[in-house]
């Protein structure tokens, strides 16, 4: 996957809740660099040089803020279907990595995850698309979303919303799920 010139960071305020959530540590941030993991302060996490869309996450939490630019066919995930098209078209890089984060969590290469997602369209269609039927934390403030640079500049962000996803434990999954609500209802309004 090619750098993208503009990167851009979680928020400060999602990171605290994340962390806080899995207990003070995040296991792998799947989809990040070496500048953006001075903030996330994941275990482990993936460059681009890395190319995690196609590395094991093996991890027990995984949090993802997929990189919001598009993916040509080569730059995505091989088809596994079983019918695959012959041409594959550029899609948004969050709709991809979506997609990878529930394909690897349906195999169970991380025990729970959180995802979050600036794209209404991919956080609202494509995940409908794809039946992405988890609980979801629709933030109530626009997402104070950062530049990807040493001093991690804010960004303009008055016209993104911010999602969050949980992908559910599997053991204590309902305790978890209530934990989840409790905690991200300071963000937004979460749905389960």
């Amino acid at each position: 996957m090619p750098l993208n010139e503009v990167d851009f960071v979680s928020p400060i305020d999602v990171l605290a809740a994340v962390t806080g959530f899995f207990g003070g540590r995040i296991g792998l941030d799947p989809a990040s660099s070496d500048n953006a993991n001075r903030l996330v302060q994941a275990d482990k996490y993936f460059c681009p040089k890395h190319q995690g869309l196609k590395q094991i996450w093996k991890a027990d939490s995984v949090y993802l803020y997929p990189p919001r630019d598009r993916l040509t066919g080569i730059e995505q995930p091989p088809d596994r279907s079983l019918w695959t098209k012959k041409k594959r078209f550029a899609k948004s890089a969050q709709r991809v990595w979506m997609e990878e984060m529930l394909r690897k969590y349906t195999l169970g290469e991380f025990k729970e995850g959180l995802l979050f997602l600036t794209s209404t369209d991919v956080a609202l269609l494509s995940a409908q698309k794809i039946g992405l039927d988890l609980p979801i934390c629709i933030m109530k403030e626009h997402p104070k979303i950062r530049h990807d640079d040493k001093e991690f500049n804010k960004v303009n962000t008055n016209k993104i919303y911010g999602f969050l996803y949980y992908f559910p434990a599997p053991e204590n999954t309902e305790k978890r799920i209530l934990e989840f609500s409790d905690l991200f209802s300071i963000l937004g309004r979460v749905y389960i």
